[in-house]
């Protein structure tokens, strides 16, 4: 189910709670930021919350434990042949591979 807020979308997350992230991320070329399942990425920065009948509410605690061990590690994306993989990692090393070498506006190769 998907409902459109000011460009933003909200998509379920394993049921009640639901991640808000930038409907337009993939037009606007915003970075791969987290794997959904094995079918979607967010794209651009996104956060959880839980959804009332019309309105956002807070994440109970043991919500708010499960989705910050979920989501803790950055994920780097790279291209395997013609595969798409994804790779858990450190926010140092997360840093340092998207972080642009002096001089240019691109971001490091894997």
């Amino acid at each position: 189910m998907l409902h459109i807020t000011y460009n933003y979308a909200l998509q379920t997350l394993c049921g009640a709670p639901h991640n808000v992230c930038n409907d337009n991320g993939i037009a606007e070329k915003l970075p791969l930021n987290r794997m959904l399942g094995d079918y979607d990425i967010i794209h651009g920065t996104f956060f959880v919350c839980g959804l009332t009948s019309n309105d956002f509410t807070d994440l109970t605690p043991q919500q708010m434990k499960r989705y910050e061990e979920l989501y803790h590690d950055p994920q780097l994306f790279f291209l395997l042949g013609k595969t798409l993989c994804v790779e858990h990692t450190t926010p140092e090393e997360y840093a340092r591979v998207m972080t642009p070498p002096p001089n240019t506006k691109e971001s490091y190769e894997r």
